[in-house]
């Protein structure tokens, strides 16, 4: 009996696995860095593809090579905005990530791993400012070349206009000229002027759209916003105080302490009626009424004694903007107003401003309007701006920059009835752009299969509604955290070129593993892919290089 005890307690121990603390020892711990990284890793497939000499340039041009302190390596830097915004994370934890991710010190370019941390969190603050938002739309625009050059993105003549173009030439056949734009890496400005002594057909779809990236604040209501800028004024008046007892009697008086149990009873109210709300409002008023009052005859007394304000550029810049905030907050409450222009919403934020935009759940949004086009998957952000703006006036802005980009005009243009007015219709026919909208006027007599193509067409622009739901879900565009109106469009835009890198990874690696699903009869470990000016692939690892063009396989 005590024989088959033993048995049964062995078989336990062989089930249950556990290592005792007392067994765990970091000089024991075993670490894989003396082995090969795995080539299909995504932050490897990454690395390869990214065009790194190019988007330096980028830099090169705001910083100065004889001036100041030695930078850091940009190429770390750039790899390390990327990995920020293709991970989602905040500049800590992205500083964090790297330390301790080996394949992500691969991506950001460090020769070996280190242990330390690349640089400080801090200095991405620095970056966005110098970068500023038109850097940012430079950048994602050499990776949409980029995407050109590689192949991902094609935009295929159709076959109707390809034979209408070679008919217009006199019934003779003209070489397509395709691959040369896609193999070829200009300027936008170049590309615009070879554009316009060879005008190139329309090629591609251009879906255009807009939404909201919200900022990182709280929901603002008045008495709130009044209750903020009251204490903020309170330690204004504690500053002014403290920093020269010898000009005041005695302290001012500001009745916080009676303001903050009145505010503090109002927000405990579950239920709140429009008179309370009313009566709320109007207390925290005259409380910020009588605290900026108090703050300019004491700053009017400093500069009569001759003595400086002891004021940074950060308060008294606040101080304007509770001044401002109080001025539409006095309007709105004497003439039972409920919308003013401008209206501050935010005193750290002030730039922020109510975006109506008429959804399900979320009617009024706070942060940066967004007018975004894409094309097969990539995308470009043609307007930000934290004031709310027509989104269908800036369709011939978002088809011009598409010409600039690429060197023609899209065939076909998918938008809402928004962007449809008879301007930009008008616009679109005289470019020879079709657009899925319906028409003015009677709806012509079309077959079925004619509406099923329109149909079909139409369905399409929800692929551009998946891309904000992407980026909002996961990269972060629902909760902008920068603090700047320049840095939160900085933000913004990196994060569609992290999608649009993620895309191009997908679209050329995709293509790769198609090329090479097909050789079964070769050792993958001892094959050479050979691309022209481009690429080789050796079994474990990539080498890359601009212009992609597949010509062959050697063994």
């Amino acid at each position: 009996m005590h024989g088959k005890r033993r048995i049964l307690e062995k078989k336990r121990a062989l089930m249950i696995k556990y290592t005792p603390a007392s067994e765990r020892n970091l000089s024991l711990f075993r670490t894989p860095y003396e082995q090969h990284l795995l080539p299909d890793n995504p932050w490897v497939q990454m690395e390869a593809i990214v065009p790194w000499d190019e988007l330096a340039k980028i830099f090169f041009k705001s910083m100065s090579s004889d001036k100041g302190r030695a930078s850091v390596d940009l190429r770390i830097v750039i790899g390390a905005m990327l990995v920020k915004h293709l991970e989602g994370l905040s500049d800590e934890d992205t500083i964090r990530y790297i330390q301790e991710n080996i394949y992500a010190q691969f991506f950001v370019g460090l020769p070996t791993f280190q242990a330390e941390p690349i640089f400080v969190p801090s200095l991405f603050v620095e970056i966005r400012k110098r970068l500023g938002p038109e850097g940012s739309m430079r950048f994602n625009d050499l990776v949409l070349q980029h995407a050109v050059r590689l192949g991902a993105i094609k935009h295929k003549q159709k076959r109707n206009q390809q034979r209408s173009n070679d008919k217009d030439a006199g019934g003779q056949q003209t070489p397509d000229k395709s691959s040369e734009a896609i193999t070829q890496s200009i300027e936008p400005s170049d590309q615009m002027s070879v554009s316009d002594e060879n005008p190139q057909p329309n090629r591609g779809t251009l879906k255009v759209d807009a939404t909201v990236a919200p900022q990182h604040i709280g929901y603002p209501t008045d008495t709130r916003l009044l209750a903020e800028a009251r204490e903020y004024s309170e330690g204004l008046i504690d500053r002014l105080y403290e920093g020269s007892h010898n000009l005041w009697d005695k302290k001012p008086r500001t009745y916080r302490k009676i303001a903050a149990k009145k505010y503090l009873a109002f927000s405990k109210k579950r239920t709140r009626s429009g008179s309370i709300i009313k009566k709320a409002r109007k207390q925290q008023l005259n409380y910020l009424k009588r605290n900026l009052k108090t703050i300019d005859k004491m700053l009017d007394k400093l500069e009569e004694s001759g003595q400086p304000i002891p004021f940074a550029h950060k308060d008294l810049k606040r101080l304007w903007v509770i001044q401002e905030l109080y001025r539409q907050q006095k309007i709105l409450a004497s003439d039972n107003r409920r919308s003013i222009s401008d209206r501050i919403v935010n005193i750290a934020q002030p730039y922020v401003r109510p975006v109506v935009r008429g959804k399900a759940g979320a009617n009024v949004e706070f942060g940066a309007k967004i007018n975004l086009s894409e094309t097969e998957g990539f995308c470009r952000t043609d307007q930000i701006d934290f004031t709310p703006f027509a989104e269908g006036t800036l369709l011939i802005e978002q088809i011009e920059a598409y010409k600039a980009l690429y060197g023609y005009y899209p065939e076909l243009v998918l938008a809402d009835k928004a962007y449809l007015s008879m301007e930009n219709r008008n616009y679109l026919k005289a470019k020879g752009i079709r657009h899925a909208g319906p028409p003015l006027g009677r709806p012509p007599a079309m077959s079925a299969e004619e509406k099923r193509k329109r149909k079909k067409e139409q369905n399409k622009r929800s692929e551009i509604e998946g891309k904000f739901g992407q980026a909002k879900m996961k990269y972060g565009l629902d909760d902008i955290r920068m603090k700047r109106a320049d840095t939160s469009k900085v933000a913004i835009i990196f994060i569609f070129v992290a999608l649009n890198i993620i895309k191009l990874a997908r679209a050329f690696y995709c293509f790769f593993s198609r090329v090479l699903s097909g050789i079964r009869a070769y050792d993958v470990s001892k094959l050479t892919l050979r691309f022209m000016s481009g690429i080789e692939y050796m079994g474990c690892g990539l080498k890359v290089n601009p212009g992609y063009q597949f010509v062959g396989i050697r063994a």
